[in-house]
């Protein structure tokens, strides 16, 4: 299981209790996060991918790969990669180049560096993952909220990051495993646009519609999201 950019492992925390029973869950801490150091010579996607692959293989044959958003497009990469892959579900991932641009980027990381973390997060929630108000106020009384906060600097980097990226239409078209695509039906547009993206590229995925949900149903409905991952 392959976490967003506002997130860590414990984002999962909720669904994880809904696959334990059928599953060995694996959720780990991306690079500058948790319990998983930076490493060196500075961010690169290719780094994330290679670290999924690796832990891909730590678990033989037939691993099932998910990944949420940031997460989705990480796993989306390292399934072109993967020798021996079971089935992959990807939950929004973005396409490269949707997630807020290069001046909205400047301004958060503007906050953050003036020491304003709340501001930020909220902004990031509010205008990249497509929350209400009202569903930020609930998570900032949250457990994680604190963890949320100290995430900033690495959402920063991953948003340049993905901002540059281009979707590796020509790697995905050689998948040869069942795919799997989630969308929130109440989830931001470039969402549902990069879902498309992702559908149009990866041969025989299919599109499961989660109503009533947005971005964020891994906490908000985790045994909907549960029963898709079967």
């Amino acid at each position: 299981m392959v976490h967003g950019a506002g997130s860590a492992r414990w984002g999962f925390d909720l669904l994880r209790p809904h696959l334990e029973q059928r599953f060995t869950v694996v959720a780990a801490d991306r690079r500058g996060r948790g319990d998983s150091g930076d490493g060196d010579g500075g961010y690169a996607i290719e780094s994330e991918v290679e670290d999924v692959g690796a832990v891909l293989r730590e678990f033989g044959p037939g691993p099932a790969l998910f990944g949420h958003s940031y997460g989705g497009l990480i796993a989306a990469a390292a399934a072109t990669r993967a020798e021996d892959l079971g089935h992959l579900v990807l939950y929004e991932p973005p396409m490269g180049g949707v997630l807020g641009g290069p001046g909205w980027v400047d301004r958060l990381e503007a906050l953050v560096a003036a020491g304003d973390r709340e501001r930020a997060l909220r902004g990031f929630l509010k205008d990249i993952g497509g929350y209400t108000d009202a569903e930020i106020d609930a998570m900032g009384e949250t457990p994680v909220w604190d963890a949320r906060l100290a995430t900033l600097p690495t959402v920063i980097r991953e948003l340049r990051a993905e901002n540059a990226y281009r979707l590796p239409a020509e790697a995905l078209a050689r998948l040869a495993v069942p795919a799997r695509l989630l969308v929130g039906s109440e989830s931001p547009e470039w969402a549902r646009r990069s879902t498309e993206a992702y559908a149009q590229a990866i041969p025989g995925a299919d599109v499961v519609t989660l109503h009533g949900q947005g971005h964020g149903a891994n906490a908000a409905a985790p045994e909907l999201v549960a029963s898709q991952l079967s």
